[in-house]
């Protein structure tokens, strides 16, 4: 028998944890379903409402491609143009929704194979660039935005052994000294693979930084007009924290392997921190109508991308 790779491993609790979350939320709409009122989408106003939201979220794609676009050539030195990085990456974007989360990188180093100057590794590391800039602009909106919600809710809701905690500080901790004592070797091997990249210029690093808290806060910003549309009133004091627990949400599907898109983790973590402070029949069907306004997002992202390098090959 075929012994399975610690990637592999991985992977599939990625997987069973997502059916888990995807169980449980259909109990939980079972349980719901007569105070989920999917009637509203009949409405002439709320599907152009709708609709608004698919283009900002396709927006959102849009500026994105230009973003990694330039991203490759912080890392590289070589800009690709404007047609190309926009149709793969808009293209790739679609991956996303294929389990194993891994497609969507495969499918951005078609532009390493359709620019000579470029190679696979330097597209990959772009790749894995932006998603670390992206994870920490979530990061910071979440911690301005729910931090103290978040730390009352686990406090209130969850009680964790005091043998486990003991544990995690210990793992943390020796993580901490580990990286502390290795921080010479860890600096040079980064000196060496970030040797002439504009990246590491600081004016470069707040640029793709900035994007990142502008992506975030925009997408978040989607699942907020999602809930308003769907009926939901909405306190100005309340819609930071549904954007802050909507990106806290979106990390852990995101962080979770196995979960295409984060399918069923975001939306448990989203019903666990909101369905105390909204009407849970609306939150349940933002959330299912949300996914389907952002899948139609990402389609009409690849359709103008399609249509934009048409028209630049007629030109």
């Amino acid at each position: 028998m075929k012994k399975l790779s610690k990637k592999q491993i991985v992977s599939w609790a990625g997987t069973v944890l997502m059916v888990a979350s995807l169980a449980f939320l259909a109990r939980r709409l079972f349980q719901s379903r007569a105070d989920i009122d999917m009637t509203a989408l009949i409405s002439g106003s709320v599907v152009a409402g709708l609709i608004m939201v698919a283009m900002l979220e396709g927006i959102g794609i849009l500026m994105a491609s230009f973003n990694f676009r330039a991203l490759v050539n912080n890392v590289t030195g070589v800009l690709v143009t404007k047609p190309l990085a926009i149709v793969v990456y808009t293209l790739s974007n679609l991956y996303k929704y294929i389990p194993g989360g891994v497609m969507y990188v495969v499918g951005r180093n078609r532009l390493a194979v359709e620019t000579e100057e470029l190679s696979h590794p330097k597209v990959a590391l772009s790749t894995v660039l932006e998603g670390i800039i992206i994870v920490i602009a979530a990061i910071v909106i979440v911690i301005v935005t729910v931090l103290d919600h978040a730390i009352e809710y686990m406090r209130q809701e969850v009680e964790l052994p005091t043998a486990f905690v003991v544990v995690l500080i210990a793992v943390l901790a020796a993580a901490g000294l580990v990286i502390f004592a290795l921080r010479r070797k860890i600096m040079n091997g980064l000196r060496k693979l970030f040797d002439h990249m504009q990246l590491l210029r600081l004016s470069v690093l707040i640029k793709r930084f900035g994007f990142g808290l502008l992506l975030m806060t925009l997408w978040g910003g989607t699942f907020l007009a999602t809930l308003i549309v769907m009926g939901q009133d909405m306190a100005p004091g309340l819609a930071p924290t549904v954007i802050g627990l909507f990106l806290l949400a979106w990390l852990a599907g995101f962080l979770t392997p196995g979960a295409p898109s984060g399918l069923g983790v975001r939306e448990l973590v989203m019903l666990m921190f909101m369905g105390g402070i909204l009407n849970e029949g609306i939150l349940l069907s933002a959330m299912f109508v949300h996914r389907i306004v952002a899948a139609t997002g990402d389609v009409a992202a690849y359709g103008v991308a399609i249509g934009y390098s048409h028209l630049s090959k007629s030109q």
